[in-house]
């Protein structure tokens, strides 16, 4: 089994000259590259949208969450809200709209792209309510700057380690150049949210966080995902062996059309096939990971389910 972990139903051009992702192209990829499910991540705060994906047929995570169940077989839906979400407080009670998502099948929340700092107490405050519905988060990291999306962190992940320590509870799948460029301890900030190249001379905070904290997993996608597992070949594959249980396949791919496509899995089928990789480091990078992260989201669903009627906070 292969499941990608990193896809969405949008159109992220800018004036709509992309073909945009629908769920039956989404399909028909899967299909082409033989991935037999993919987890769908809705896309809410307004630092990503661009315009045209307001108008997508389904362009919001309750329209996709109906829509993915037209595909059970295919597509694990995660829900998705923005932290600002309900009064812009860090006391909001997202209980109900938890609840609500995985009654409609959601396994988890993401991507969290809302442009706040990644201890932002906002920011903490929906991933407490995650944890307690046992719902994986999948987030995008990036450095300070105008114009830029997802959860902000200085060189050095010092935010994101903040964040770890205060929801235990919580499964985060990292992902983002502010998250990979991490993976090497000569990076300055004006390449925090970039694609830093070159040998790692000296594993960064990455490695770190990574053996530090078990709740925290990483989503290979995108070209961050693959930039720092090939801009040091050699490093890239020891970097593989000693975190094979904590990498998740993903793609990322935004658009419809065959230019959009990602060489993440041929990536991992040529490790494989040239003997760099085992079969066992494949399966777990390809399924074996998502799996366990999925499952205990489905076990702790249940048991929010029936212990968790009426939660008004978490603290």
């Amino acid at each position: 089994m292969i499941i990608d972990i990193h896809t969405h139903v949008t159109d992220l051009s800018h004036t709509g000259e992309r073909t945009p992702v629908t769920f039956e192209n989404l399909i028909a990829r899967l299909d082409d590259e033989g991935i037999d499910q993919a987890v769908l991540l809705p896309i809410v705060s307004p630092e990503t949208h661009k315009f045209p994906s307001l108008f997508v047929p389904q362009p919001d995570p309750v329209s996709q969450l109906r829509e993915a169940a037209r595909y059970p077989e295919r597509i694990i839906p995660f829900g998705n809200v923005d932290p600002r979400t309900g009064g812009n407080s860090a006391k909001v009670d997202f209980s109900w709209i938890l609840e609500r998502f995985v009654e409609m099948g959601a396994r988890g929340l993401g991507e969290v792209t809302a442009n706040l700092l990644s201890d932002d107490p906002r920011v903490v405050n929906l991933f407490r309510h995650c944890g307690r519905w046992q719902l994986p988060v999948l987030i995008h990291g990036t450095g300070p700057g105008e114009g830029l999306y997802g959860l902000i962190d200085d060189v050095g992940s010092p935010r994101l380690a903040r964040l770890l320590d205060q929801v235990p509870e919580t499964l985060v799948i990292g992902h983002g150049p502010g998250f990979w460029s991490e993976i090497s301890a000569d990076l300055r900030l004006e390449n925090k949210s970039g694609y830093p190249k070159g040998p790692v001379v000296e594993e960064g905070s990455l490695q770190g966080l990574l053996r530090t904290y078990p709740h925290l997993y990483a989503d290979i996608s995108a070209g961050s995902g693959h930039n720092a597992l090939t801009r040091d070949p050699a490093y890239g594959i020891r970097f593989i062996h000693e975190f094979q249980d904590k990498l998740i396949l993903g793609t990322d791919v935004c658009f419809g059309d065959p230019a959009g496509r990602m060489p993440h899995l041929g990536f991992l089928r040529r490790l494989l096939t040239e003997g760099q990789i085992t079969q066992e480091i494949f399966d777990k990078i390809t399924s074996g990971n998502a799996l366990r992260v999925l499952r205990s989201a489905a076990a702790g669903n249940d048991s929010a389910g029936r212990e968790g009627r009426g939660l008004r906070s978490v603290q």
